[in-house]
């Protein structure tokens, strides 16, 4: 579902022929993405931000997380890249590890909190069994694909869009936390960076 991209993702993804494109004006990321989620027909759904890759370990283990007849979300923890080469994450409070609720059943329960346009998440009360991986991880871009002065105005813009989510905001200027910068533990598809 793209809400207007103008840096050519239109005409990449709609090369492929398992791609089904929809357009839809952007409003809020929590609208944008349920209105993704309602359009699903399949089984289970992946949620990944644009400037998110699955690590291999992922691939490797999709098809037997989906066969489970016990769960039906997983959280998969997620590095925030600070280099590629090599390939290195922020280990910090805030960021790691950062466990993201991204597989989930395709069941109308799973629609993110509308009260929420930045951070969203689903309720916790009725999601039913499921389970936190410690590998499968989702590597993060934002930091190799967005400046500080960039990241400056996206705090500002999700303060201002989301108050009370100031403290998680912060988050993105990872500088200014207490941190270490440590090797990733996983590996993805070589040259998927966008």
């Amino acid at each position: 579902v793209d809400g207007g991209s103008t840096d050519g993702t239109s005409e990449i993804l709609q090369e492929h022929s398992a791609v089904t494109w929809i357009e839809r004006p952007f409003d809020t990321h929590t609208l944008q993405k349920n209105f993704a989620i309602s359009q699903a027909s399949c089984d289970w759904v992946l949620v990944l931000d644009s400037d998110e890759l699955m690590a291999n370990s992922f691939i490797e283990s999709a098809q037997k997380l989906i066969s489970s007849k016990w769960h039906r979300w997983y959280k998969l923890p997620r590095y925030w890249l600070v280099s590629e080469s090599p390939a290195e994450y922020v280990h910090a409070d805030a960021l790691y590890p950062d466990y993201q609720l991204r597989l989930f059943r395709n069941l109308p329960f799973f629609r993110y909190d509308s009260s929420k346009h930045v951070h969203h998440r689903f309720p916790r009360k009725g999601r039913g069994r499921g389970k936190k991986l410690t590998n499968c991880h989702i590597i993060h871009l934002d930091f190799l694909l967005t400046d500080r002065i960039k990241r400056e105005a996206k705090v500002k813009q999700y303060d201002n869009a989301e108050p009370q989510s100031r403290r998680t905001n912060r988050m993105y200027l990872w500088e200014n936390l207490d941190h270490e910068i440590r090797p990733c533990s996983e590996s993805w598809k070589p040259g998927s960076t966008p």
